[in-house]
């Protein structure tokens, strides 16, 4: 495979991981797995045998610009991440704040779990 398949293929599958992680789609995204890691393969291998010591402007711009959208996408997933993790956050902070019980004579909250006695219910 040519250097510039190479870089294409890479490009192509992280311009497109990028778009679907932008658009909310990270599950979407997460089914690239396979296509990324065969384009990162060739990549790393291009890299291997030709390193960059001896490599051309364009091909160290090149690389340049798949290691920093590899990084945005990065930072798009973690983005994701986190913001499940909060949602996830409020929504058990829903549940610990809500009242499961009744009321006694008084006007008192009784918590079904502490309670103890007979209670009425209406029919």
């Amino acid at each position: 495979m040519t250097d510039q398949k190479v870089f294409a293929a890479l490009s192509g599958v992280l311009q497109l991981e990028r778009e679907l992680l932008t658009t909310g789609r990270a599950a979407e995204a997460a089914g690239l797995i396979e296509e990324k890691m065969r384009a990162l393969q060739d990549f790393e291998t291009l890299i291997g045998s030709k390193g960059l010591a001896g490599a051309s402007p364009e091909t160290r711009r090149a690389v340049e610009r798949m290691v920093q959208m590899a990084e945005e996408n990065a930072a798009h997933m973690d983005a994701i991440r986190n913001g499940v993790r909060r949602a996830i956050s409020r929504l058990e902070s829903l549940n610990t704040g809500a009242q499961v019980g009744s009321y006694g004579r008084g006007g008192a909250q009784l918590s079904f779990s502490n309670a103890v006695g007979a209670y009425n219910r209406k029919i």
